[in-house]
């Protein structure tokens, strides 16, 4: 069966929390007779997220809609990573255009901050050369190659505007010069259980929902 991907509207989820981590999906051994111990690492990493987000009037509604789409654990949801620590921008705020018109329904275009590859790099790099910065990346920063997000573990500035990164997860597409990179992380996940973002309010018509993701690997 052909899963539904649900994209969220641009700023739809009001991120409270957020605590995006990369599952390294190790299996411990236990103890052995010497008082050592081991871990198998023989399942595929991936990124987990269980944040809270705040929703009102009509967004309560939408949501509701959003996750009938969803089909419990069936849909995959294409989802921005918020995280103020690691991007301060404003992604997916709608602009106008540069002389400051929009289109006719009185809607912007979403704003989707982006660098680019400056090189190409290899599937299972730890290491890729970025260029089109005005600042240097945040070690920690969650960024994208396309849909699979990874973290900065390093920044190395190499001339204005041109960085060399660590990162984590290692690439898991080759990146080819000219790619663009996502400086705040859009990813593929899907609800850890089938209830997952249920609404509860009163007559405040107001709701903090806890929401649970796991990142998609089989796309």
């Amino acid at each position: 069966m052909q899963r539904p991907i649900v994209t969220l509207p641009d700023g739809f989820l009001k991120f409270l929390q957020v605590d995006w981590d990369i599952d390294w999906r190790g299996q411990g051994l236990g103890e052995n007779t010497g008082g050592g111990s081991s871990t198998v690492f023989n399942r595929f990493p991936r990124w987990t997220g269980a944040p809270s987000v705040f929703l009102e009037g009509a967004e309560l509604a939408q949501w509701r809609g959003i996750r009938a789409m969803a089909q419990g654990r069936l849909g995959i949801y294409r989802l921005p990573m918020v995280d103020p620590i690691g991007f301060s921008g404003a992604p997916g705020a709608e602009q106008a255009f540069a002389d400051g018109t929009s289109f006719a329904s009185g809607e912007g275009f979403a704003s989707e901050p982006m660098c680019f590859a400056a090189q190409a790099a290899d599937r299972g790099a730890e290491q890729i050369r970025v260029t089109g910065l005005d600042a240097a990346p945040r070690i920690g920063q969650i960024m994208s190659q396309g849909l699979w997000p990874f973290t900065v573990t390093w920044v190395l500035e190499v001339s204005a505007g041109v960085y060399d990164l660590g990162v984590q997860m290692p690439l898991r597409e080759a990146l080819a010069a000219g790619d663009p990179i996502r400086l705040e992380a859009m990813g593929l996940f899907e609800a850890v259980e089938g209830g997952m973002g249920r609404v509860r309010y009163d007559t405040s018509r107001a709701a903090q929902v806890k929401l649970n993701f796991r990142e998609v690997l089989n796309r």
